[in-house]
């Protein structure tokens, strides 16, 4: 395989949304084409991004559920690039910059023009060689939820940890499912949208982790390669892996190990 550089990486052809549009719109354009987020233009350059987290910090605030998802723009949601990279930004450089700002993607510019955006997801196209098992980069201390947790417990530990997803374990120590990000947002989405206001405060602690989260989800080995985990991920859009065995779970892997492990073992000008 040669030798990968982070231009490898762009997705040149993101979705670019004016910030005075309606959010539900980014989000729709994020379900429907499995993005981590979209880009956010003014004055036909582009500024910033909005993401799941970014959404899901505004969707499901409790001092903030009175104003229905409709009537929220872009605006009031999206954040501007923290930093951005540059065609000859190193690949060390670029994973450091991602954890260090909690930041899911970053644009690539070259001078004044602007090339693309690279996901946290995509950066694992750049271990696709790498024979060596994911139990030596896996995260082994991670939160879970219960199925019958409430869908503002599970929100709220997503955003405090910064995990794109949680497993759900029931009484009995059996994983059950997995909880995404999106799959809370869009949850709270659908409840403020169709619960009348005088009615949320109440039923909003009846809103529970099992009517959002993904079941029948697989799980790897711990001897499975970071290269196989890694091409696993990217085919199935995934944003987290759950790691197994004799029927236990012992980890997960998330583009922030693989961030981690890209830190610690490619050399600074690569």
């Amino acid at each position: 395989m040669k030798k990968m550089k982070l231009t490898d990486v762009i997705l040149k052809e993101v979705p670019v949304l004016s910030k005075n549009r309606p959010l539900l719109d980014a989000l729709e354009i994020m379900n429907k084409q499995d993005l981590e987020g979209v880009c956010v233009g003014e004055n036909g350059k582009v500024i910033g991004s909005v993401t799941y987290r970014d959404m899901l910090f505004r969707i499901g605030a409790q001092r903030l559920r009175a104003v229905a998802p409709e009537s929220i723009y872009i605006s009031g949601v999206m954040h501007e690039f923290p930093t951005t990279v540059s065609n000859d930004t190193s690949i060390r450089k670029a994973a450091k910059l991602m954890l260090e700002l909690r930041s899911s993607c970053l644009p690539m510019f070259y001078g004044e023009t602007y090339l693309g955006l690279i996901y946290k997801r995509n950066m694992l196209k750049l271990v696709q060689d790498k024979a060596i098992p994911i139990s030596s980069v896996m995260r082994k201390n991670y939160p879970i939820v219960r199925p019958n947790d409430r869908i503002i417990h599970a929100r709220k530990l997503i955003l405090e940890t910064g995990m794109p997803a949680l497993p759900v374990i029931n009484e009995d120590g059996r994983l059950v499912g997995m909880l995404g990000q999106g799959d809370a947002l869009n949850a709270l989405v659908e409840f403020q949208r169709y619960v009348p206001e005088k009615h949320q405060k109440a039923r909003i602690r009846q809103l529970n982790v099992s009517s959002a989260m993904k079941v029948g989800c697989k799980t790897v080995e711990p001897s499975m390669q970071l290269s196989e985990a890694a091409q696993l991920m990217l085919k199935e859009k995934a944003n987290a892996i759950l790691v197994a065995e004799s029927a236990k779970l012992v980890g997960m892997l998330t583009p922030d190990e693989v961030l981690e492990y890209i830190i610690g073992s490619f050399a600074e000008e690569q």
